[in-house]
């Protein structure tokens, strides 16, 4: 069964997602929109906003998976899905994806559809657990994945290191002899976990629409403050807000490995959202739940269009 409230959220998702790459592709400026100090509060929230986008498809994934398995016999028939559909993302990532971002492969760039598909293929293995213990251990890598000491485990597992880099560091590195590189944008590392989560969710769409949006708004009550409260104090977060740069700065968390502030920040936001979209139709919704249904194939679509007529425009310029 679908809700189109989950398909809506995402179609939203899909369309920020669109505009903040277009913002990549069309415009010059030569900074961080995030960086304070070079730019204005109005560019730096329209970076902002697009934080939601990540950490809402891989939750809704988990999701929808849910109800995938829910018309499924048997596990292994919900663990061969998740399986051939991450291999195919993965191979999406390392082959059209890049090719669209780049119209060359100076670099191997594993993103967001990556981060997708490997959390599918470890989620393939983790439906098979006990559900309290592995939401238990999934919260955990949510809330304290930022103490990890990466340098000692790159350390550790030294001509591997470039595993962890996968994980959890946002670097590039060289595998084995090939001559193309790898720039972990996206780390597995705590994606796969809020995707278990989002699949544990599962349970919050067999009561009732009405008491299902009271619980999601509570939800998002609830991850506001947490997030609010962890800022204040300084936890789960590499950069500490510092007061004097007022609010932009507190919701400035960090994106690269997601931090326990910035998920809490995000899901507060893609739950709110769930919960305005429950049970609404007009037409604005109905073209986004088009895409949402889609939104796969608008990813793989969208690049490309974005990147060419970019460069047919500024080629068409005589500066």
């Amino acid at each position: 069964m679908r809700y189109p409230a989950i398909d809506i959220t995402r179609g939203i998702l899909v369309v920020i997602m669109a505009l903040d790459h277009t913002r990549d592709y069309w415009t010059a400026i030569q900074f961080d929109p995030l960086d304070l100090s070079q730019s204005s509060a109005a560019l730096f929230l329209t970076r902002w906003i697009t934080h939601i986008c990540a950490p809402g498809f891989i939750f809704l994934t988990g999701l929808s998976t849910y109800f995938h398995g829910e018309r499924l016999n048997y596990k292994q028939e919900l663990a061969k899905f998740l399986l051939v559909r991450g291999i195919v993302l993965v191979i999406f990532e390392l082959t059209l994806v890049n090719l669209s971002w780049q119209f060359a492969y100076n670099f191997a760039f594993v993103q967001v559809i990556w981060a997708l598909g490997v959390s599918m293929i470890i989620l393939a293995g983790l439906i098979y657990l006990p559900k309290m213990w592995t939401t238990a251990a999934c919260l955990a890598v949510v809330i304290l994945h930022g103490y990890f000491n990466d340098d000692y485990i790159r350390q550790l597992l030294g001509g591997y290191e470039w595993l962890w880099i996968l994980a959890h560091v946002r670097t590039s590195f060289q595998l084995f002899e090939f001559n193309t590189g790898i720039f972990a944008a996206y780390n597995i590392i705590p994606l796969f976990a809020l995707m278990y989560l989002g699949y544990a969710s599962g349970a919050l769409y067999q009561v009732a629409a009405k008491e299902r949006v009271r619980l999601l708004i509570t939800a998002a009550a609830i991850l506001s403050l947490i997030f609010i409260i962890s800022r204040i104090i300084g936890f789960g977060d590499p950069n500490a807000w510092n007061p004097e740069e007022g609010i932009l700065d507190l919701i400035n968390a960090s994106k690269y490995p997601m931090s326990f502030s910035y998920i809490m920040m995000t899901m507060s936001i893609i739950f709110l959202i769930m919960a305005l979209a429950e049970r609404r139709q007009n037409s604005v919704l109905n073209v986004l739940l088009v895409f949402g249904q889609a939104s796969l194939f608008f990813y793989l679509l969208h690049v490309p269009i974005i990147n060419l007529s970019a460069h047919l425009w500024t080629q068409g310029c005589p500066i």
